[in-house]
């Protein structure tokens, strides 16, 4: 893959990442598809993440630019980078933690896949990760290949996309930053992502993991070692849930930015599933007869007993 391919932009935001920075800035500058650009907005570090992102810069100009700013969190820091840092000429977009590895062909694999495909809707391209340790050696795959298929039916009530593996086309992009949400009314803004492209566009998932993601005690989003674990990570998110009906919350900001573009079957489950105040039987039939899933067996039955309870609706 040469220079007339495709440019891609990786988005990074950094806070207080100096442990593992370098070793992920040195796996995207080892890219095998060279036509790329690093942009990095760091999010108010205190430690030696600017220090370390300075030497990257001076070392490689023509590759990597930085902006230091404050504090805001990581969800609206991705959205500080999508609205106000991306180059007129990038023509796909990636989202990058601080602390992973990617795989050399990384860039490769999506620029290929979303090129077979027109530059006129918004489409995404993701793959799962292979966990590892702080030494990168393998845990397991993870998240599991969604046996259901990517839809916006999926996106609703479960993210499958996650950040680091995703590459987005400029006609995503485009409409991402057309809406720019509250970023306290979402959970991620790779859920987001995922939401925006399964509405009005094509998710491309390619089940060969793209990225080595570390799991270490700063970073538990996935990866359990074992059932016990994974029982008590749903069971830690159900109540989080129950608590914030963060579902509920995300699909009302969803609707907000893009309730009247949406699709009329779209639109139509979108509003039954905000519709507020519903009794106990209509909380059994919304749960029986909804097109909205999860792509595990268990995960679909615990959602429809969280409808069915009220947890996630209002």
């Amino acid at each position: 893959m040469g220079e007339q391919q495709g440019k891609v932009q990786v988005l990074v935001s950094t806070y207080n990442g100096e442990k593992y920075l370098a070793e992920q800035l040195d796996s995207l500058l080892e890219q095998s598809h060279s036509h790329f650009f690093i942009t990095i907005r760091d999010d108010g570090s205190s430690d030696n993440t600017s220090k370390i992102i300075h030497k990257y810069v001076a070392n490689y100009p023509n590759k990597i630019e930085a902006f230091y700013e404050k504090n805001i969190g990581v969800i609206a820091s991705f959205f500080e980078l999508i609205s106000d840092y991306i180059h007129d000429d990038t023509e796909y977009i990636c989202f990058c933690d601080q602390d992973d590895v990617w795989m050399p062909d990384k860039l490769e694999r999506g620029i290929r896949s979303l090129s077979e495909n027109s530059r006129d809707i918004p489409m995404m391209y993701l793959t799962p990760t292979l966990m590892v340790d702080d030494a990168l050696q393998p845990i397991n795959c993870w998240p599991p290949v969604p046996q259901r298929g990517p839809s916006f039916f999926n996106a609703l009530v479960e993210n499958i996309a996650v950040g680091a593996t995703i590459m987005i086309n400029r006609r995503a992009f485009d409409m991402m930053k057309c809406n720019i949400p509250h970023p306290q009314n979402i959970i991620m803004h790779d859920w987001w992502a995922y939401l925006v492209v399964s509405a009005f566009g094509k998710v491309i998932y390619d089940g060969k993991p793209s990225i080595y993601y570390r799991q270490h005690q700063n970073n538990v989003v996935g990866g359990q070692s074992g059932i016990k674990d994974m029982l008590a990570r749903k069971w830690k998110n159900y109540l989080k849930h129950c608590e914030t009906t963060v579902y509920w919350n995300q699909a009302k900001e969803f609707e907000r930015c893009w309730g009247e573009q949406l699709p009329f079957e779209l639109k139509i489950e979108l509003q039954q599933f905000l519709l507020p105040s519903r009794g106990i039987l209509g909380r059994i039939k919304y749960a029986l007869t909804s097109h909205l899933y999860r792509q595990s067996t268990l995960d679909n039955l615990v959602i429809r007993l969280m409808m069915i309870k009220g947890d996630i609706l209002r």
